[in-house]
């Protein structure tokens, strides 16, 4: 009865989640035409490498990034960063579990909010404060 309903809630998550990864699909699809690989870790389609992993990884800050989950997908810039990073960016999936289609807007205004208080909008941003205490709990 207990995984029946773990099922359920687990369906639920997905679906919730479903626009902001039906948009990490599509860049993800962009990644592998571009030469990119994926690999499902935990549930999550995780795309990295090619030319799009490759322009991202030689960006100037703050142009450049390791990963960024959209919904139930991750894209990285290569696979030794998504390794690096999978704990920090699973917290994110979570978190989409969580919001919902109301996660871009809420992460947005989160960093506008820090923006306009002469805060860094990355780092002082609620939900990547929150990534990263859950990141650090898990290397503990």
């Amino acid at each position: 009865m207990h995984t029946y309903r773990t099922l359920i809630f687990k369906l639920i998550d997905y679906a919730w989640a479903i626009p902001n990864t039906a948009l990490g699909i599509l860049l993800g699809l962009v990644m592998l035409a571009l030469g990119g690989r994926v690999h499902i870790v935990a549930g999550v389609a995780e795309f990295h490498g090619g030319h799009v992993g490759n322009f991202f990884a030689s960006r100037p800050p703050p142009f450049c990034f390791g990963a960024v989950t959209l919904g139930h997908v991750i894209l990285g810039t290569c696979h030794k960063e998504l390794c690096a990073l999978r704990a920090h960016e699973h917290v994110h999936v979570k978190q989409y579990e969580q919001w919902g289609v109301f996660f871009l807007p809420a992460y947005a205004l989160s960093s506008l909010w820090e923006i306009l208080h002469g805060r860094n909008g990355y780092s002082n941003n609620f939900f990547e404060r929150q990534a990263y205490r859950e990141d650090d709990k898990q290397k503990l």
